[in-house]
């Protein structure tokens, strides 16, 4: 993607002494790994505060919002022995169970997490403080990794793209969405198709490492590193590189394969939904330049669901680009050549993320019929608006490294820090509502107490009705909550707050009316049983049962002796 610097001195011909005074200031060099590093962790302490980060604010304690399904989802799998596949859960959609995946737990972290340590005793906690500071300090890692296959050497460049990437504004936008955070995943990608520029031949190795890799963080950043790999791996091809592009085309594949037949497969027999949503979690035309302070737009979204397509970049960032390509068309005239089936996948990508629902702020300029069998795409990409992440990280990447490259050392030095400086004023606003966000008060909706006095030691059992994706109501707001209560008891759930699964929304009574189990206990919405005479008649008589009104619902077991109501 660039052309070399004149090569550095070899390490080797250095006496001890310069050697390591040499690898501390070089840009390119471990220390400046480590500062990178450390710089994007210290900008994520800026932005989010301390108390945040130390895991204390009540953000992470909510039991209605996403986190509260990560942090269930992972205590459910490592309060539970080893199963196979590996990421099998059972407590939870019991008893069909599900896997860590589905519940968004990060199936990586959470397996080398449950490999350090498992079963009843583990304490109920969140490790999910951990994730986003490993993130933020990959994500600096990722800007040195960048400049070092660009052969920039240059700690203003260093300095300038990892500020640019750790502010990166739909990274901080996507905190309720730990796993979403997983941004430096792109950062490596990209890193690995400078790698190929330089090197002239396929980076296979590190390619199929990340693709796996990917696959068991984040299923939409998985997508896209797919799509990053088959514009580098067609590049190759195109040059004449099959030799060692096939096998990492043929080798991904086969591996990530069979990698799931030792974490995923067979999956439990619950049925599969259809998601919704594809058109409407889309981007905005506006979001690329609606966002900051600068310019600020009366209705820069079309749809709540929009918000999925957040991808603020910069006004003044875009005016930087503008100069990047001038740039470039002076110096470097083949660059667009050179990168065509990049050019062209981003491009692509850029589109998808626009959906067939095309919007220009409140204003709806096109809708596309898409054939049916498109739906088995975005039936599971559905929240398009993500999928301009890579076409964002690539205008940063291409700015700093074209500036750098091309506008002289100390006046690219010059520029960058007044960016960086124009940026960060820009998004002040943007990282106040960030601060706000999760300086947000904790919500409990469920009452604790209350449910531990009514169910008592001797349940292990939840009953709930209806199942996840059945009822009227939101379920984060039923589900969610009673999915956390049934995970920090370790009791057994018969749904769950679980993506892509769906049970049966029928035969309730004679489901209920074979749970005779002893410990079994049920969980009814009330927004869907909004009298407890609809929930007698499921139950049935006798036995008599026992309910209580709690909040968003009502618990009842079956027991012999009084009714009782509250």
């Amino acid at each position: 993607m660039v052309s070399a610097d004149s090569s550095p001195p070899s390490r080797l011909r250095l006496p001890p002494a310069r050697r390591l005074l040499w690898l501390c200031a070089d840009p390119a060099g471990p220390a400046a790994l480590l500062l990178a590093a450390l710089l994007a962790l210290w900008l994520a302490y800026q932005v989010y505060g301390g108390q945040f980060m130390r895991g204390l604010s009540g953000f992470w304690l909510s039991d209605d919002s996403d986190l509260a399904q990560y942090i269930s989802g992972f205590n459910a799998y490592v309060h539970e022995p080893w199963h196979w596949p590996l990421l099998r859960i059972e407590s939870v959609n019991w008893p069909d169970g599900t896997l860590a995946t589905f519940l968004d737990t990060i199936p990586l972290y959470a397996l080398v997490l449950k490999l350090l340590r498992h079963g009843p005793d583990v304490r109920y906690s969140n490790p999910y403080v951990g994730w986003i500071m490993l993130c933020y300090l990959l994500q600096g890692a990722g800007a040195w990794w960048i400049c070092r296959e660009a052969q920039l050497r240059s700690w203003a460049a260093l300095a300038a793209l990892t500020v640019l990437l750790a502010t990166f504004p739909a990274l901080t936008f996507r905190i309720h969405h730990i796993s979403l955070m997983s941004q430096w995943l792109l950062l490596f990608a990209f890193a690995l198709y400078l790698r190929g520029s330089r090197l002239g031949r396929l980076a296979g190795g590190g390619w199929t490492a990340l693709l796996i890799g990917g696959f068991y963080i984040n299923i939409y950043l998985f997508s896209m590193l797919s799509l990053l790999f088959g514009a580098d791996a067609l590049r190759h091809l195109r040059n004449g590189g099959w030799r060692q592009a096939l096998p990492a085309l043929l080798g991904a594949p086969l591996l990530l394969g069979l990698s799931l037949w030792l974490t995923m497969l067979p999956l439990a027999p619950a049925g599969q939904s259809s998601e919704w949503g594809f058109g409407f979690y889309s981007m905005n035309l506006l979001s690329p330049i609606a966002g900051g302070d600068l310019l600020r737009f009366a209705t820069p979204m079309a749809t709540t669901g929009q918000g999925e397509g957040y991808n603020y970049l910069g006004v003044f960032l875009l005016l930087f680009t503008a100069g990047a390509i001038r740039l470039r068309q002076r110096h470097d005239g083949q660059f667009c050549r050179r990168h065509a089936v990049l050019l062209w996948m981003l491009a692509l990508l850029a589109l998808y993320a626009l959906s067939n629902n095309v919007y220009l702020g409140a204003q709806p300029l096109y809708t596309l019929e898409l054939p049916e069998w498109t739906r088995t795409v975005t039936d599971q990409l559905r929240a398009s608006g993500r999928f301009f992440w890579p076409v964002g990280y690539a205008v940063v990447i291409f700015t700093v490294v074209s500036v750098q490259r091309h506008a002289g050392r100390a006046r690219a030095a010059a520029l960058l820090a007044l960016l960086v400086g124009l940026q960060w004023w820009d998004l002040q606003g943007h990282h106040r509502s960030a601060r706000n966000d999760v300086d947000a008060p904790q919500s409990s909706r469920v009452e604790a107490a209350l449910w531990d006095a009514f169910l008592g030691p001797q349940v292990d059992t939840l009953m709930v009705y209806p199942p996840f994706g059945c009822g009227t109501s939101a379920g984060t707001q039923t589900i969610l909550p009673t999915m956390r209560y049934a995970v920090k008891r370790q009791l057994k759930m018969s749904t769950g707050y679980v993506a892509r699964l769906k049970k049966p929304c029928d035969n309730y009574a004679r489901e209920i009316g074979a749970a005779q189990a002893p410990g079994t206990a049920f969980v009814f919405i009330k927004q869907d049983f909004p009298s407890l005479a609809s929930v007698r008649q499921l139950l049935g008589e006798p036995p008599q049962s026992a309910c209580v009104d709690a909040n968003f619902a009502y618990l009842c077991k079956r027991q012999q002796g009084v009714e009782k109501t509250d």
